[in-house]
């Protein structure tokens, strides 16, 4: 009768601890992503800027040092990723959004560029029947609130592929 109890709650924590997706019940830091270059920061911080747009972020603020030394650029919301298939994916799939963050210090040996995923939120669209009408509406899940949606991998590739695009820039630029 012991071991039975045992199993049964042993079971029923494996069902509950299942139903966090990636077994995550707070939220784990976020990565950061770090970039240096021998250029100096108002120089990079300009370029980054131009490069981000480029690339189709929009550019919300734009925070300069008044000291030439850097700043930070924060972009709006932008689908980086979406994951579809099994058996709990909603049929359009999750959709992650993001705010990047880049900050740009300069140091007398050049700039450092740190890249960050701010606001992070799955959007999934749902539909459903009202009284004969299709109707739909978008849920939004944040990161905070829901850790254990969240694949971090995709959050690492996002800031892996900036960091590899604001690198490839920056060097095109010394040529």
């Amino acid at each position: 009768m012991f071991r039975l109890g045992w199993g049964i709650l042993v079971c029923l924590f494996l069902a509950l601890a299942a139903g966090c997706y990636h077994l995550r019940l707070e939220p784990a830091a976020l990565p950061v992503q770090r970039a240096v270059t021998a250029r100096s920061a108002a120089d990079v911080f300009d370029r980054v800027r131009d490069v981000l747009v480029q690339d189709g972020y929009a550019v919300e603020r734009d925070e300069r040092r008044d000291n030439g030394e850097g700043g930070v650029i924060t972009c709006g919301y932008r689908h980086f990723s979406t994951r579809a298939g099994g058996i709990s994916q909603p049929v359009g799939g999750r959709l992650y959004f993001h705010r990047l963050m880049i900050t740009v210090n300069g140091g007398e040996e050049g700039a450092e560029i740190l890249m960050e995923s701010t606001g992070l939120e799955i959007r999934s669209s749902y539909v459903y029947d009202e009284g004969g009408a299709v109707r739909s509406f978008t849920k939004r899940y944040p990161y905070e609130q829901y850790p254990g949606m969240f694949d971090l991998k995709a959050v690492d590739r996002e800031l892996a592929r900036v960091r590899g695009m604001l690198e490839a820039a920056l060097r095109q630029g010394e040529r």
